[in-house]
């Protein structure tokens, strides 16, 4: 994707707009000061300065920031220093009362949010605000065949020949899908596996290395599972979030399939349980650990089935 269809996609969001405008709308106060951090075209500090924002410093890498000064010039946006880097790698950047970032991915942390929100405390001034201020993961299983049937089309493509290890490293994978409300056995079989909070005021040393268990049992499930649907919700402020919820209004981002290498049931008192994991210390690296487990057994007990799927164990 070319960098300006990726702005094309984020500015013709208007869920996403008007959710940061809002949010904005109650964080900015007149003359404050304000970091944009992977400020991209410049929305949000444009938004800033018209809200009353005394000035604004852009931080962006990319060859974004170019046309963002282009699009502030023929605004007649003035208030605005920007800064050709990558925030992580600004040595003593000056405070500013509101720091923002939005580089949240499909999957949520792939662009580096997190590591960008940890590092962003350096740009705020003490009692300012960081935004957004939290975000939580769900996770929710696929009981329909529509999405596995899209990706796992290797044992179909016969001439007598097999294609098992191109199968093996494409179920190792995640894929970015639209998923539906029919994908899913009902939106009480979502469950939260992984929630961060980025206040100031948290005190928690943020880790690349994320981590959640989540179970359900046969009645919630009423059929074969075949993945499972990754999807976020970041609070911006206290009272305004954005969410890429199958439940809710549509984005630009869409939701994560994560594949089974065969489908999964369970029966009677079997849970079906999944360990989520996440490390983004050097890219991105997603693990799901699928198993069957007795209902009457604690999670130590022995797994009946399970499956081990990893990005590593994806790639050529």
């Amino acid at each position: 994707m070319s960098e300006i269809e990726l702005h094309r996609k984020l500015l013709g969001d208007a869920v996403r707009n008007e959710a940061l405008a809002e949010a904005l709308h109650r964080t900015i106060k007149p003359g404050c000061s304000v970091a944009d951090l992977g400020a991209g075209t410049g929305f949000l500090s444009f938004l800033a300065r018209k809200l009353g924002a005394g000035h604004c410093h852009l931080y962006e890498y990319s060859g974004a920031l170019a046309l963002a000064r282009e699009i502030a010039q023929r605004n007649g946006i003035t208030g605005l220093t920007f800064v050709e880097a990558h925030s992580t790698q600004v040595a003593r950047p000056p405070k500013a009362d509101v720091v923002i970032s939005e580089t949240l991915g499909n999957f949520a942390l792939e662009e580096g949010l997190l590591e960008t929100l940890a590092d962003a405390k350096r740009f705020l001034k003490p009692g300012g605000t960081l935004l957004p201020c939290g975000l939580s993961q769900f996770v929710a299983p696929v009981t329909s065949k529509r999405l596995q049937d899209e990706i796992d089309i290797w044992p179909h493509v016969g001439h007598a020949l097999d294609f098992s290890a191109a199968r093996e490293l494409s179920l190792n994978n995640m894929y970015v899908r639209t998923v539906k409300p029919a994908d899913l056995p009902g939106k009480a079989a979502s469950r939260l596996w992984d929630e961060i909070d980025f206040s100031p005021k948290a005190g928690v040393k943020l880790s690349s290395v994320r981590s959640g268990r989540v179970q359900w049992s046969a009645g919630e499930l009423g059929g074969a599972v075949h993945g499972f649907a990754l999807w976020w919700t970041a609070q911006l402020v206290p009272g305004v979030a954005i969410t890429t919820s199958p439940f809710e209004a549509a984005t630009h981002w869409e939701q994560v399939y994560l594949p089974l290498l065969e489908a999964a049931s369970v029966e009677g008192s079997e849970v079906l349980e999944l360990e989520l994991g996440s490390d983004t210390r050097r890219g991105v690296d997603v693990s799901w650990n699928t198993s069957v487990r007795n209902g009457r057994v604690k999670r130590a007990g022995k797994a009946l089935k399970a499956q081990r799927q990893e990005l590593s164990r994806g790639r050529l």
